[in-house]
């Protein structure tokens, strides 16, 4: 994926284009590692919400209203935890994607790119 200085194309490159694209590249390996990190936890998650969706139904032992008060409570807050951490995963597969696109279209002579340089 890197652009080695050996590389015949590189050479064709001007200097602020290659560093544009090492950018993309160190860019798209930080989002790498964070979506990484993110499956590697979902199972940790997942078990999470189910326990902390499960404790809110011990509020029947004091009565019914604690009881359906704490089981509506942690079910929405599990629910929307949970639709937070697919949300951040499908982000951040949108954004290495196009993230690995500018690389391609800098690598493809295109100076304007859709991203504004960051």
């Amino acid at each position: 994926m890197s652009l080695s200085p050996s590389d015949p194309t590189a050479a064709a490159l001007p200097p602020k284009t290659r560093e544009r694209i090492a950018r993309y590249e160190a860019k798209a390996a930080r989002l790498t590692g964070a979506l990484r990190d993110y499956e590697r936890r979902t199972p940790i998650y997942r078990k999470a919400f189910i326990a902390f969706t499960l404790s809110g139904y011990t509020g029947f032992a004091f009565g019914m209203y604690p009881g359906l008060w704490g089981a509506l409570s942690t079910t929405v807050i599990g629910f929307a935890g949970y639709g937070m951490l697919h949300t951040r995963l499908w982000e951040l597969r949108g954004e290495i994607a196009e993230t690995v696109e500018e690389v391609a279209l800098l690598r493809a002579g295109c100076v304007q790119t859709r991203r504004y340089d960051w």
